[in-house]
């Protein structure tokens, strides 16, 4: 109990107040991050983390100032806490956001296949946890590592900030960028509301339901289909062969939810202004744009997307960049040693900067 009482009695000072309510900015990031990936849920505004944290630490500190340490270690608990839930939660119910295309249903993970994730959730949990406060790198290095794992889109968008757009006059065989319009003399009919178009994506989800009326959905099928096609500039034209293509960044063009289904098309469209990363070759004496096998890229996205994410690119990274800089400096600020002389908070970040022993110890 004097214990307590001690702790109650505590005279932080206000600049102590402002350093934790900018900390509390970052652990907004991964508030944000959690509820949106983990738990789908559609924050409005997005920013709304960023406005109540600090707002709870300024409340709770002129309540009582070791209230609002109370309510910082609170915020900092919690994104353990919640990380940790919703991470076992997707992998017992498979990630919604993360999906790949099938022309057939997707089989149904076998059950040694499910106790092996479940064990390395497991595994990732327990390391999460004994990481302490240092777990906040680890959330790092996962976002990091997440964004270069390869995969079509991250493929299209490396390539896509590095190659040149080519003009399909003076096309070199190779690995090519090209934009322009497309067209087809062979034109393909869209499964929903039976539309006239180049290809078509078709997928079929599964609708499951909380217990707060919140929707997620599980794929069940998906089909891309296209036929070939033209892709021409102010140059020329070059055949496109479809097989394996991706499409990148290709909107919903129609979508509806029936007997706890939902079904969403994605269309290809005559005269749409493109995006094409692929393979230049030569087949039967006519040059192709096709799927480049030792590269394993071939997508197709709108030109407006590219457009769009080639502007916000440069402010994304450097949002990045800020968030990994602020989630070492409250990682650090977290194991700095502390202790209260006076009634008075005082920290020793040095320690924790350099005192690399004291990390191997919290390990251990």
């Amino acid at each position: 109990m004097y214990e307590i009482r001690e702790f109650l009695a505590l005279d932080i000072p206000i600049q102590f107040l402002f350093f934790l309510m900018l900390f509390s900015m970052g652990i907004a990031i991964f508030h944000t991050a959690i509820f949106s990936l983990l738990y789908n849920v559609n924050l409005k505004p997005k920013w709304i983390f960023f406005a109540l944290n600090p707002l709870v630490l300024l409340v709770s500190y002129f309540i009582l100032p070791a209230l609002m340490a109370a309510a910082f270690g609170l915020m900092v608990a919690s994104v353990f806490l919640l990380g940790m839930i919703g991470m076992i939660r997707a992998a017992v119910k498979g990630d919604p956001e993360t999906k790949q295309y099938y022309i057939t249903p997707k089989p149904k993970k076998p059950l040694w296949k499910r106790i092996l994730i479940a064990v390395w959730v497991i595994i990732f949990c327990v390391v999460f946890v004994a990481s302490g406060p240092y777990a906040f790198l680890i959330i790092f290095a996962i976002a990091f590592f997440g964004g270069i794992m390869p995969s079509s889109k991250n493929r299209f968008k490396k390539y896509q900030a590095t190659l040149p757009t080519s003009k399909i006059r003076s096309l070199a065989m190779g690995l090519v960028e090209v934009e322009g319009k497309i067209t087809t003399n062979q034109p393909v009919i869209a499964r929903i509301e039976k539309k006239e178009c180049i290809g078509y994506k078709y997928i079929v989800e599964s609708i499951s339901r909380d217990d707060d009326g919140r929707e997620s959905y599980s794929q069940i099928s998906a089909e891309t289909v296209c036929n070939p096609f033209f892709i021409t500039d102010e140059t020329g034209t070059i055949e496109v062969n479809p097989e394996k293509i991706e499409f990148i960044w290709v909107e919903v063009d129609s979508r509806h939810s029936a007997g706890g289904r939902r079904y969403s098309q994605f269309l290809l469209k005559q005269n749409d202004h493109v995006l094409i990363i692929g393979k230049a070759s030569v087949r039967g004496n006519t040059p192709i744009i096709e799927h480049e096998n030792i590269k394993n890229v071939f997508g197709i996205a709108p030109l407006d997307k590219v457009t769009e994410y080639n502007t916000y690119k440069p402010i994304l990274n450097s949002f990045a960049f800020f968030s990994g800089v602020l989630g070492i400096m409250v990682a650090i600020l977290l194991v700095s040693p502390m202790e209260i002389k006076d009634g008075e908070v005082v920290m020793h970040l040095s320690a924790a900067i350099f005192d690399w022993n004291s990390f191997f110890n919290f390990l251990n």
